[in-house]
C-alpha cells in the first residue's frame, strides 16, 4: 500500500514537472490507470531529455548565484555549500528503472551499485564552489553502514575534496527534513554561512539554515 501511495505521488509530481514542457505531451496523464503506464511515462520524461534539461536549468541558476554571492562575501567570511547525494550528486537511474521505480531500500537490496554516475551539472556546480573557496559538504539519508560504498562511488564519479560526508546513523529513523536540518545547524555552529543547499527532495531543503536552496526535479520518488 505504501508503494502505491508513493507511486501516486510520483504521478502527480511528474505531471506538474512536464505539463509546461514544449516538447513533451502531458495529455497522456489523463488516461493513466496502472503502474505500467506510469513507468512508461517516467521513462519517456527521462529519455526525451526533459529531466536533464530541468536539472541543467537549476544547476546553472546555482552557479550564477554562488559566483555572485562569493563576490559579495564579507572579509574572512566562512562559506559552505551543502549537497544531497541520490538524484543530486549521483544518479540512481539505472537501478530505479530496472526495478520499476521501487523505493531506495529495494534498489539497494536487489540492485546494489558503487558506480552510479555523477549528475554532470551538479558536479560542475560542486567544482565551481570549491574553486571559489566555498567548503563543500554532503548530507545524505544513506546510513553509516553504506559509508565505504558511498565514498568509493563519489570518488569514482569525480567528487573529491569535501569537508565532510554526513551520513545517517544506522539506528536513526528521523524524517529527512529533521535529520538534515539538524546537521546543517551543526555546520553553522562551526562558524560557516551555508550559502547554497541543493537537493532533489523538499525534505533536503526544509528547515534551517541555508541562505539559498535549489530544488532539482525528481518525479520518481518522495522522501519525507
Amino acid at each position: 500500500m505504501r508503494s502505491l501511495l508513493k507511486l501516486a505521488r510520483a504521478t502527480l509530481m511528474l505531471c506538474a514537472c512536464v505539463a509546461s514542457a514544449q516538447n513533451f505531451d502531458a495529455s497522456g496523464w489523463l488516461s493513466v490507470h496502472n503502474h505500467a503506464d506510469v513507468v512508461a511515462l517516467l521513462v519517456k520524461y527521462h529519455d526525451v531529455g526533459q529531466y536533464d534539461y530541468e536539472i541543467r536549468q537549476v544547476a546553472t541558476a546555482g552557479m550564477d548565484y554562488i559566483q555572485k554571492r562569493v563576490h559579495e562575501a564579507k572579509k574572512d567570511e566562512k562559506m559552505a555549500a551543502v549537497f544531497d547525494i541520490d538524484e543530486t550528486a549521483l544518479s540512481n537511474w539505472d537501478s530505479m528503472s530496472k526495478c520499476g521505480f521501487c523505493d531506495y531500500k529495494t534498489q539497494a537490496m536487489y540492485y546494489p551499485s558503487t558506480s552510479d554516475p555523477a549528475i554532470v551539472p551538479v558536479l560542475e556546480l560542486y567544482r565551481l564552489a570549491q574553486k571559489l573557496g566555498v567548503k563543500t559538504y554532503f548530507i545524505t539519508g544513506r546510513h553509516e553502514k553504506q559509508r565505504n560504498d558511498t565514498l568509493q562511488n563519489l570518488k569514482s564519479a569525480g567528487y573529491d575534496g569535501w569537508e565532510q560526508l554526513v551520513m545517517r546513523p544506522d539506528n536513526n529513523s528521523d524524517p529527512a527534513r529533521i535529520f538534515k536540518s539538524g546537521e546543517r545547524q551543526e555546520i553553522v555552529d562551526k562558524g560557516y554561512t551555508i550559502i547554497l543547499n541543493i537537493g532533489d527532495q523538499a525534505s533536503d531543503l526544509a528547515g534551517c539554515c541555508a541562505e539559498r536552496s535549489f530544488k532539482l526535479p525528481n518525479p520518481f520518488y518522495l522522501v519525507p
